[in-house]
């Protein structure tokens, strides 16, 4: 068996809020944002790896482990009087197929692991065997419903991933009385214009989206 070998690579987040024109939304309680995130890969022998966690370190101190790996941080959901929960993107495997997915977690929920609910990453999906589009999702989180809490994170979504026709589909989380709850809308959705109205007015951002392949 080859040597073992560890392989530490920080990521610090200056450079990813710097390039945020409304930081504001990304960060409701400074002391909890990510300082640094920290994965460790343990590679075997060439091309097998090992046990792999990712360390994130908030600004206050704190510490919450993860085996989500390539973790980023993405933003703040406000939860009262308790710590707010974190939005990550992440993928389950290292050097894989695997697409990148949301994960929103509290920090002092224990580890976020690869089990936790994971939810689509925005963007264009395409199938992976014909290279048709099967998906389009639009991501937003902060005040982006009306009549809604002003932390909640919204997909609207347009599939036929497991149709042959399309539908439209919106998932809703919101933080109600610090805890995070789920509803999903359909026939009908609510429209994304209320929401876009909400982003030009500051109160709600969205994730650009990325254009993905559907995992074999």
């Amino acid at each position: 068996m080859a040597t073992m070998f560890r392989r530490l690579v920080p990521i610090l987040l200056g450079a990813v809020l710097a390039s945020c024109s409304t930081p504001d939304l990304l960060v409701v309680d400074p002391d909890w944002m990510p300082w640094q995130i920290t994965g460790l890969v343990r590679q075997l022998e060439p091309g097998i790896y090992g046990p792999k966690r990712t360390t994130v370190t908030f600004r206050n101190g704190a510490v919450m482990n993860s085996d989500v790996v390539d973790l980023v941080f993405i933003g703040q959901l406000s939860a009262r009087d308790d710590p707010p929960y974190i939005i990550f993107a992440g993928r389950r495997c290292w050097d894989c197929e695997s697409n990148p997915s949301i994960y929103v977690h509290s920090p002092t929920g224990g580890t976020l692991s690869k089990r936790t609910t994971r939810y689509r990453y925005p963007g264009r999906l395409y199938s992976h065997t014909n290279g048709s589009l099967i998906e389009e999702t639009r991501m937003f989180f902060g005040d982006c419903l009306p009549g809604r809490s002003a932390a909640t994170a919204v997909w609207f979504v347009r599939t036929r991933r497991d149709t042959p026709y399309w539908r439209d589909i919106a998932i809703i989380l919101e933080v109600l009385g610090g805890d995070l709850e789920e509803e999903i809308l359909e026939d009908p959705a609510p429209s994304v214009a209320s929401t876009l109205t909400l982003v030009d007015k500051g109160l709600c951002r969205e994730i650009p989206g990325h254009q993905m392949s559907s995992e074999p």
